[in-house]
């Protein structure tokens, strides 16, 4: 069946919908990870329905957790071999944490994929999808951490996990693996939301946002970011967030449209991410010891950053400085790739997780 692709109508502008830098593809050559596709699972569509979830109620507020089943193995799975083959740990769960503005349901499509390796959960964070907002409004990095750590521990335990992050959620389990580090196997950080202190006029995003910091700004935003219909919003999103948002048929543009429609209703819906955005920004300001810098530098788990090189939030000049801030870190850059690897390129995605998860299990001669 042809499937019709059609590129995205033009979206009304946001306070929230910069230009960003231009592609860099070249950047690709950055690349350093290895890439294991053994044992996933086939990547699903943007339009299949998200995995069910429930609402965990931990220290007195809902945090909804959406969990991603492990699923039949593909037809890649590894010929019989003489050679050792390197295997995650089944029992080592993977948890998922979305960026600004996002949910749990950003990470249908690599959940799937790796749910042959490990089960995976999805959360979404305060004040975001079906989660509570925070008491009194009180967004922050640090207490999204110290709240993920301790969902995670109510839902599987002391036991060590695999954390994946995007943008702001990247910060969020970075944040949770330097204070919580007994919880922590491995850290994937997708287009992570690292501080941007260059003086150049080609960053990522646009140093206008820090007018969030403003007393009284969040009631013109909020205004501004209520006139955007839900398709409207879908649409700048995709232009905004992918490499290649062309790509997305008018389908795909509805079922996203379909899931951001119900939570315009939610009383909070805009000033959660306005509130997010802030406790993002002010952590740029953190000196010392919990300076993004410094946290890296305590991080002694192995880790996978990710970039795309059209990424237009977070410039994909940062990805090799934010891997070399880690001990032990690989970095894969993904060619015509936007901000969100998971949704885009999910298979070359899972598959680099993958590498990272099997190498955790079996030491560096994987």
């Amino acid at each position: 069946m042809t499937r019709t692709v059609s590129a995205p109508a033009e979206a009304p502008r946001s306070a929230l919908l910069m230009a960003g830098p231009p592609p860099r593809d070249e950047l690709a050559a950055w690349s350093d990870a290895p890439t294991d596709d053994r044992g996933l699972a086939e990547v699903p569509a943007f339009v299949d329905p998200a995995p069910p979830g429930w609402t965990e109620l931990v220290d007195g507020r809902g945090v909804f957790v959406r969990r991603h089943e492990r699923m039949v193995r593909s037809d890649r799975d590894p010929e019989p071999s003489s050679e050792p083959i390197a295997t995650p740990d089944p029992d080592v769960p993977a948890w998922y944490v979305h960026g600004l503005g996002g949910s749990s349901t950003n990470w249908s499509r690599l959940g799937a994929t790796l749910a042959p390796l490990a089960v995976g959960y999805s959360i979404d964070l305060p004040g975001s999808g079906h989660s509570d907002p925070p008491p009194g409004q009180r967004y922050s990095l640090t207490a999204d951490a110290d709240l993920l750590a301790a969902t995670i521990r109510q839902v599987t335990g002391d036991r060590p996990v695999h954390l994946v992050g995007n943008s702001l959620g990247g910060m969020v389990v970075t944040a949770l693996t330097a204070r919580h580090p007994d919880l922590v196997a491995t850290l994937t950080l997708i287009s992570p939301a690292v501080p941007d202190l260059r003086l150049t006029t080609d960053r990522g995003a646009d140093p206008r946002l820090a007018m969030v910091m403003l007393p009284g700004i969040d009631t013109v935003a909020s205004r501004r970011l209520a006139r955007i219909t839900a398709r409207g919003r879908a649409e700048g999103l995709a232009r905004t967030c992918f490499g290649r948002p062309d790509l997305l048929s008018d389908e795909d543009l509805q079922a996203a449209a379909d899931d951001l429609g119900w939570r315009f209703g939610l009383p909070w819906v805009h000033t959660s991410t306005l509130g997010s955005l802030r406790s993002l920004i002010a952590s740029y300001c953190r000196l010392g010891r919990w300076s993004f810098p410094a946290t890296a530098a305590r991080i002694q788990v192995p880790v996978l950053v990710v970039w795309g090189t059209r990424d237009r939030l977070v410039d994909v000049r940062l990805s090799r400085r934010t891997a070399d801030a880690f001990p032990d870190a690989r970095l894969l850059v993904l060619p015509e790739c936007g901000h969100v690897a998971q949704m885009e390129l999910p298979a070359i995605t899972a598959a680099a997780v993958a590498a990272l998860w099997r190498r955790e299990r079996l030491g560096d001669a994987v």
